[in-house]
């Protein structure tokens, strides 16, 4: 017995640094709960998180590839984000206020989850990560990318970039 005496031990585990921790995430826990809803709805904003990261990630390196990067256009993201992170949290109160079991919240979250992946696809391709995407991926997105290639094109190089070597011409 004496092996499973540190298992149950709880003075391990209630630590000051611990019990600190807890009361100080406490609201955050509360606030994304009435926020978002349950359990299964806070991970799927979890999901959707990584998903916009992975977005982010891939649009500002195919910025740098293109010359194109610039804080203008980030800051407008930013807001695009703040904007598409809160509209499942609507749907989730709209669902609560209508007794409804997570239709508009999953509705708002599929949407702008496809929307995401879509946007990453094709500014991984943009970025030149288009060897690691199955060309069905690719072909089902070609639009988006064309989209996204345009956009670049319209805007102005980076300041000190040289716009010859652009990779979107």
């Amino acid at each position: 017995m004496r092996f499973y005496s540190g298992i149950f031990n709880l003075s391990n585990l209630a630590t000051e640094k611990n019990i600190i921790a807890g009361i100080l995430t406490t609201p955050l826990g509360w606030f994304l709960t009435v926020t978002y809803g349950g359990v299964w709805n806070i991970g799927a904003m979890i999901a959707l998180a990584l998903a916009t990261a992975f977005d982010w990630i891939s649009g500002i390196q195919a910025a740098r590839k293109d010359y194109t990067y610039a804080s203008a256009y980030g800051l407008q993201g930013i807001m695009r984000t703040v904007v598409v992170i809160s509209l499942p949290a609507f749907g989730s109160i709209l669902d609560r206020l209508f007794m409804l079991p997570n239709i508009l919240f999953f509705m708002f979250w599929g949407g702008i989850l496809v929307h995401t992946l879509t946007s990453f696809t094709a500014n991984s391709v943009r970025a030149g990560w288009d060897r690691w995407i199955p060309n069905w991926v690719i072909d089902a997105v070609k639009s988006e990318i064309n989209a996204k290639i345009n956009r670049s094109r319209e805007r102005l190089p980076t300041p000190g970039a040289n716009p010859e070597d652009k990779i979107a011409k």
